[in-house]
């Protein structure tokens, strides 16, 4: 069976044949960050399993206790954006068209498909979370989509989950990069269920040893029993921050343009530490970003997910094409200055024609086209 430093896989069989299979992110040193290969690997995989009819489901975690997955290899993408500036860049249109492919099969898997999400899910990590069945937080669970200070944009799909969160959270977290835990994903709907780390060797163990039926939708309802069996359902020992927020996170995103918002945001009074990180988080993106993620919002309920993830492609290259992305990469992660110099420095300064070419198609023919 292929396997690579950085992706392990394997396989346990039951006593009928019928066999679950394992995916492990396996660079723990860079928070399980999913490079090319890594995804090029995952993808190969996956769909040798789609055809095997003896193969029944499928588990993806993270090795170590820090992280599930932390995103992509920005570093990478900052090297081939600093050789391509303004593009075509063959090595960022090659990573994101395979990253969304494997996000996409996820959605579309024939088979369930579960994900441990114990640590830090951010970026690419939140691809591989939101197309599965089973989505398990832990006590250790982190979520995050914090591209606004990068200049980028919350992609991977989540366009598509935009309007399943509760009202005007899915902003919110796009827009101030706002850090949640497990008990915040189980409020609003993020995760499915919570087990503490403890219990995942107890369920490895009998989720490999579930009499498995010919059938995707009878093991969708066997691995829902067996969870139900296992879950930890009070005594999280975590608070959710977010839910008695709610109210407030909607009122502060009600506004008929992206400036009513951030003037929300930034004229906010409150005592609340909480809600005054996110304000930060909003003030130190990038206003281009902001403007992206405007746009992603507003089309978010008339795009179905073959469209969402074309969408999010030609947004993501015409990122690559433009400067915001490669300065959020060097002042966050390269230099670590962590004071980014963005091409425009606030949302009042932004013009309608910058945004606009952001918006264009990066192709005559979107890559994502067949899927």
């Amino acid at each position: 069976m292929p396997e690579s430093d950085f992706i392990l896989v394997k396989e346990l069989e039951n006593n009928e044949g019928y066999k679950t299979g394992f995916i492990i992110l396996n660079s723990p040193e860079t928070l399980n960050s999913l490079t090319l290969d890594m995804v090029k690997d995952i993808l190969d995989q996956l769909k040798k399993w789609a055809d095997d009819p003896y193969l029944a489901a499928v588990s993806i975690e993270g090795a170590g206790e820090k992280a599930f997955c932390a995103g992509g290899d920005i570093r990478a993408l900052y090297e081939s954006m600093l050789q391509h500036p303004g593009g075509p860049n063959p090595f960022s249109e090659e990573f994101f068209e395979q990253e969304y492919r494997l996000d996409y099969m996820i959605h579309t898997y024939p088979k369930p498909v579960i994900c441990w999400v114990d640590g830090l899910a951010m970026g690419g990590g939140v691809g591989l979370v939101l197309g599965s069945d089973f989505k398990l937080s832990t006590e250790r669970t982190g979520f995050a989509m914090p591209e606004i200070g990068v200049g980028l944009f919350p992609d991977v799909g989540f366009t598509s989950y935009i309007n399943k969160l509760p009202k005007g959270v899915a902003m919110f977290l796009m827009l101030t990069a706002t850090k949640i835990n497990a008990a915040d994903t189980q409020a609003i709907g993020l995760t499915d269920y919570f087990l503490h780390s403890t219990k995942k060797q107890e369920f490895d163990k009998k989720l490999s040893g579930i009499n498995w039926m010919k059938d995707s939708f009878s093991n969708v309802h066997l691995i829902s029993s067996l969870l139900e069996s296992l879950e930890q359902k009070e005594g999280l020992g975590l608070e959710s921050e977010i839910k008695p927020r709610l109210k407030k996170i909607e009122s502060l995103m009600d506004g008929s343009s992206l400036r009513e918002v951030s003037e929300n945001l930034l004229h906010l009074k409150t005592d609340d530490s909480w809600l005054q990180k996110a304000v930060r988080g909003f003030e130190g993106g990038s206003p281009t970003s902001a403007f992206i993620i405007w746009d992603q919002c507003v089309r978010a309920a008339e795009l179905n997910l073959k469209e969402v993830f074309q969408y999010e492609l030609d947004l993501a290259i015409q990122v690559t094409r433009h400067p915001d992305f490669t300065e959020g990469i060097r002042a966050a992660i390269i230099e670590k200055d962590n004071n980014p110099q963005w091409k425009y420095d606030e949302i009042n300064n932004v013009p309608t024609e910058w945004i606009k070419e952001h918006l264009e198609p990066a192709w005559d023919v979107n890559p994502l086209e067949d899927l």
